[in-house]
């Protein structure tokens, strides 16, 4: 039985990542100490910067362009480099007070997506890290603290990473749509090729460096708001952001998932939304599939031994199915 058909029982649920405390109660003291905003500075994201940037390279999602810079092949055939620090720098500038209050509430790791690029691409890339660190004998479960054992996870290596057959050509055929603002045939969404011809092919976004989503009543409140926990519907969650302490906040889409899951495990060999260990399902509702009225998930199966990118209804609620949310810079 597949994690998309949501009868597994699960573990011991996640405490709240103690290191991304560290970091904002860090950056809020230098920001009181100096009399500014929380910054990047403060917050080391030169550090996370520069770390996936090489993660990027080394696992062959930027590749040399035209120009001689790095960066993707878009779908629609554009190239598009990766953003610089300089213009990670002047975009938090421009939005400094609405990121002061985020990076507060916990929104403390940069996160750069290469949007434009395939999303069968990026799956692909993401099986190839998997293999990658299993044949080197560094595939292990999501930890609750930096100091717990690695704990190693068994592999299929045949099939790594299970993947519901419609997400195939899903962005390029339209199929997918982005930014919904609900979960019905009027979703407002724009497809991958609409946002492309507005948009830069990369998004730069925060989050909080939380690989284990929260059960529910196991969250924590950092600032105003409280993290939001599993064990609400898709609609829910979406109906959510924006509102009061999650404002500023989108969903994530498949394509911020998978990028995620494969920096963090190239950066700590470890792997995300490990439901049977200590994390959570986590759905991307910053995407959804207007057709059959699904809403992307994605989790790792230690029954079947792999990864996987599902789906399940907009009104589907189980007490290990969560969220992870994200601020755009």
């Amino acid at each position: 039985m597949r994690a998309y058909e949501i009868y597994q029982e699960y573990e011991e649920p996640n405490r709240f990542q103690t290191s991304t405390q560290k970091k904002v109660e860090r950056a809020l003291a230098t920001a009181e100490k100096e009399g500014l905003a929380p910054s990047q500075e403060a917050l080391d994201l030169r550090d996370d910067y520069e770390s996936q940037v090489e993660a990027l390279k080394h696992t062959g999602i930027l590749e040399q362009l035209s120009g001689g810079e790095l960066g993707i092949h878009g779908i629609d055939g554009r190239e598009y480099h990766i953003p610089n620090y300089e213009e990670v720098e002047r975009h938090m500038s421009e939005r400094s007070e609405a990121l002061k209050i985020k990076i507060e509430q916990g929104f403390t790791k940069l996160l750069l997506v290469p949007f434009g690029m395939s999303l069968d691409t990026l799956a692909e890339k993401y099986k190839e890290t998997i293999l990658k660190h299993h044949s080197q004998g560094k595939l292990f479960a999501t930890k609750k603290e930096p100091t717990d054992p690695d704990v190693p996870l068994e592999l299929d290596t045949n099939q790594p990473l299970w993947i519901w057959d419609e997400y195939k050509g899903a962005d390029q055929s339209g199929k997918l749509v982005y930014n919904p603002k609900e979960f019905s045939q009027n979703h407002g969404g724009k497809t991958k090729t609409e946002l492309l011809g507005t948009d830069a092919g990369w998004r730069i976004l925060l989050i909080e460096d939380m690989p284990n989503i929260p059960r529910q009543n196991q969250g924590k409140t950092l600032g105003t708001r409280p993290q939001l926990e599993a064990n609400m519907t898709p609609r829910q969650y979406l109906e959510k952001l924006g509102l009061d302490s999650y404002k500023d906040e989108v969903g994530m889409t498949p394509e911020d998932q998978l990028t995620y899951a494969i920096l963090h495990l190239e950066t700590t060999n470890q792997v995300i939304d490990d439901y049977q260990g200590n994390g959570s399902i986590s759905y991307q509702i910053g995407a959804y599939f207007p057709a059959s009225g699904y809403v992307p998930f994605a989790y790792w199966d230690r029954d079947f031994r792999q990864a996987g990118l599902s789906r399940s209804g907009a009104d589907f609620r189980v007490e290990y199915l969560g969220v992870r949310s994200a601020v755009r810079v």
